[in-house]
């Protein structure tokens, strides 16, 4: 088999698993949970609109959700 370059996806979406390098797989499993643990969620989102228009004070809880859903997206 042909070596199969690790930050290509095409095989993982083109070729059975079974015949995929067990290695090759966990990389682009590890790849699609790092994009999904970046997503954005519903809450987060929610939270973002409800406060982007409102007056800067936010209580401390607030303010480092608010921080950490910034500096994730970022």
């Amino acid at each position: 088999m042909k070596r199969i370059k690790h930050n290509d996806l095409t095989h993982y979406f083109l070729r059975d698993h079974d015949q995929l390098p067990r290695a090759y797989l966990r990389k682009c499993e590890k790849f699609f949970q790092s994009i999904q643990d970046r997503l954005i969620t519903k809450k987060d989102a929610a939270f973002l609109f409800k406060h982007q228009a409102s007056s800067p004070k936010l209580d401390k809880s607030q303010a480092t959700s608010y921080n950490r859903i910034i500096k994730e997206k970022l």
